[in-house]
């Protein structure tokens, strides 16, 4: 961990670049940062974040640090810098950028290997292993053969095992560490994944809550419509019953008024048994049945039936033989006849 030739953030006249980034930042040039790679392999996975905050404390001489984390696999790498005189220096100019962005995560990063990296102010020495930086060097000028070979053996290396690659000073346009949404690194990444389980999670108890609460209204309102056609049955069903007693009263009524009065009776007789010489002795009519008890000596009874007959008020004539020799029952049976009634004289 090295930053050579850093000075106050206050001494540097821009920290900005003329870079098309995808979106505003407020470029912080490589002098500036200090970098630390912390080893997470034997760590699990519950405390590596407080062990990154606990190792960046201990390593930084500032005290209000900000810092930039890489952390994939089993390494982190954190580029730092000292967060107050970036504070002092955004309330001086207000214009610049909320968002803060280390220099060196806008170079391509290196998968294995030296390399030296032209700065937008001075080289930066690198040593890269398996696509994570693990040592870092940065100089005010290009680096001559004597500071390459001290970088060398302070990254563990002999001179004769060392090729050195040289990248140019060209920036990305957006940090080399952000990927997509939807990316695998980004889904499988342990902050992505917890939120991505939380949502899926969340969203199932939703959709359980969602089709619970519908299932209830849905119920409710079945109910509720039940209720008011079993409501609507009673009242047609009330309605019905009163309509067929109605129909039942009215039916009486008419059976009553289509009955045939005694008058009418009586006149239909005396068509009948005008022609005959007898006396009445007694008249009973009873549910549609006219009893006439008459008393003649040899009456003509045959005579008496056809003459009876061929009225059509009566739909049937009968001849009884009365108390007494000279007596004579005859049934009259009329149509239309009162199932219950008062016998009528």
């Amino acid at each position: 961990m090295t930053a050579e030739g850093a000075r106050l953030l206050s001494d540097l006249p821009s920290i900005s670049s003329d870079t098309q980034l995808e979106s505003p930042r407020l470029i912080v040039p490589r002098q500036y940062l200090f970098y630390l790679c912390v080893n997470l392999e034997s760590v699990p996975h519950a405390l590596r974040r407080n062990l990154i905050q606990q190792r960046l404390q201990q390593a930084s001489p500032f005290a209000n640090p900000a810092s930039w984390i890489v952390q994939e696999g089993t390494s982190a790498q954190i580029w730092f810098w000292d967060g107050s005189l970036i504070q002092t220096r955004r309330e001086q100019t207000p214009e610049l950028p909320t968002a803060v962005l280390p220099e060196s995560l806008l170079h391509s990063p290196y998968v294995q290997g030296f390399r030296l990296q032209a700065c937008l102010n001075g080289w930066e020495m690198q040593y890269w292993d398996a696509a994570n930086l693990r040592h870092t060097r940065w100089l005010s000028l290009r680096p001559d053969a004597r500071a390459q070979a001290d970088f060398v053996r302070t990254c563990g290396f002999s001179l004769d095992q060392v090729e050195w690659a040289e990248a140019d000073a060209n920036l990305l346009p957006c940090p080399w560490n952000e990927k997509p949404f939807w990316s695998k690194e980004n889904l499988t990444s342990e902050p992505v994944a917890t939120k991505l389980i939380a949502g899926v999670l969340f969203a199932w108890v939703t959709l359980e809550f969602g089709m619970g609460l519908g299932t209830q209204i849905k119920q409710y309102y079945l109910a509720a419509s039940v209720s008011a056609q079993n409501e609507a049955m009673s009242d047609l069903v009330s309605q019905r019953d009163g309509a067929l007693r109605q129909k039942e009263f009215n039916q009486a009524i008419s059976e009553l008024t289509a009955a045939p009065t005694p008058l009418f009776i009586a006149a239909e007789v005396h068509k009948c048994l005008a022609v005959f010489d007898f006396s009445i002795l007694d008249w009973q009519y009873q549910r549609g049945q006219l009893v006439v008890i008459l008393q003649k000596e040899g009456l003509d009874t045959r005579a008496l039936i056809e003459s009876c007959a061929a009225n059509p008020a009566f739909t049937d004539v009968r001849v009884e033989p009365g108390l007494t020799p000279d007596q004579t029952r005859v049934l009259f049976s009329l149509p239309g006849a009162v199932a219950d009634g008062e016998p009528n004289a």
